[in-house]
């Protein structure tokens, strides 16, 4: 028998001085998120790192929410605090941070305000999606399009037991490149990965990721799940400044995790569909 072994790549991020991350929503998988990222932040600090954080979300606590998201029982009680402001506010307190909220809903032209160009090239930008409905990840998709490869995007999505974690940056196929050193010049943005992301789920759920939660209908540990996973790839990003994969797919039902790695096969499977 002969036994392939096919070529993996990896992405070199470069020498950056800061980073811009923003989280787009707060709920189950966003706002425990956003506890790993403002840890995060607090470490980097240490090694001479900078982490602007902002966090964008409309929705305001729930008493509903208490548990299953990262939100105070004190903003619940209180009635009419939007999660990421008592994110932030929590956030920033226990560690001496300035993470910014913005309580809006995420549109395409948000990143126009929030993107800050730095022509040496040492500021790099990343937008995460934590959203559980298809129109705002049409927008964060449409974000990643329009900068034509300065943005990074990362998307974390879950159903009731199973979930994935894709990250990319590229719409045109044609300017990732591949070199001997082992080394790939972008990926396909995760909405080009999995293009059923953008479109309505016929079983679409009337209910919310809480309510699945509370009905037992999704695990608890789902969503946390998918936030420690994307938390990692974060890690990766900012402490080693590197992508080893395009993509993490896992289950609770059984317990397992794949990995998708950055081979040619795997970029080219994309290049043939466009």
């Amino acid at each position: 028998m002969q036994l392939n072994m096919e070529k993996n790549y990896r992405v070199i991020i470069g020498e950056v001085d800061i980073f811009r991350i923003m989280l787009v929503g707060v709920g189950g998988t966003g706002s425990t998120l956003a506890l790993f990222l403002a840890g995060l932040a607090f470490h980097a600090r240490q090694k001479g790192i900078q982490i602007d954080l902002t966090l964008v979300d409309h929705d305001l606590v729930e008493m509903r929410n208490c548990g299953r998201q990262a939100v105070s029982f004190q903003a619940a009680i209180a009635g009419g605090v939007y999660k990421v402001a008592d994110l932030s506010l929590r956030l920033n307190a226990a560690y001496g941070l300035d993470i910014v909220a913005w309580p809006e809903k995420y549109e395409t032209g948000i990143a126009s305000e929030w993107l800050n160009y730095d022509a040496s090239g040492r500021m790099q930008h990343l937008i995460i999606g934590c959203v559980d409905n298809f129109w705002g990840r049409r927008e964060i998709a449409k974000t990643i399009e329009a900068f034509h490869g300065r943005i990074w995007a990362l998307d974390s999505g879950n159903e009731r037991r199973n979930g994935q974690v894709l990250i990319g940056n590229m719409t045109d196929m044609s300017q990732i490149k591949f070199d001997r050193l082992g080394l790939c010049t972008g990926l396909p943005s995760p909405y080009i990965q999995e293009p059923g992301l953008l479109e309505p789920d016929p079983a679409e759920q009337s209910q919310s990721c809480t309510e699945m939660a509370v009905a037992e209908t999704q695990s608890l540990m789902i969503n946390r799940l998918a936030a420690t996973i994307a938390g990692q790839y974060v890690a990766n990003v900012i402490l080693h400044r590197q992508i080893v994969q395009m993509g993490s797919y896992f289950s609770l039902e059984p317990t397992v995790m794949t990995a998708k790695l950055i081979t040619e096969e795997n970029i080219n499977q994309y290049r043939k569909k466009l």
